[in-house]
């Protein structure tokens, strides 16, 4: 849901890429500040790359920003859910 949210917010760009700030994922996720925290993040976004929900690309390091693509399906689904399509 996380980022759906980011994806919304940046007006739902159809290529349903966003950039996600690890850590500050974390915390919106109400996670501690720890480093555990970051590797659950980094897990629950390979599951879902491993579902084909999305497509994660690291531009730098693993712990800070991802360029994170939303499928088309996802992107269909949030738009009907939310009214953006």
């Amino acid at each position: 849901m996380t980022l759906v949210a980011h994806w919304l917010e940046a007006d739902a760009p159809e290529d349903g890429g966003v950039t996600l700030k690890v850590q500050q994922a974390a915390a919106e996720m109400g996670l501690p500040e720890e480093r555990g925290s970051i590797l659950t993040v980094l897990a629950a976004l390979g599951e879902l790359e491993r579902r084909g929900l999305v497509a994660v690309e690291w531009p730098g390091s693993p712990t800070g920003d991802a360029r994170v693509t939303l499928s088309s399906e996802l992107r269909r689904d949030a738009g009907h859910l939310f009214g953006r399509r």
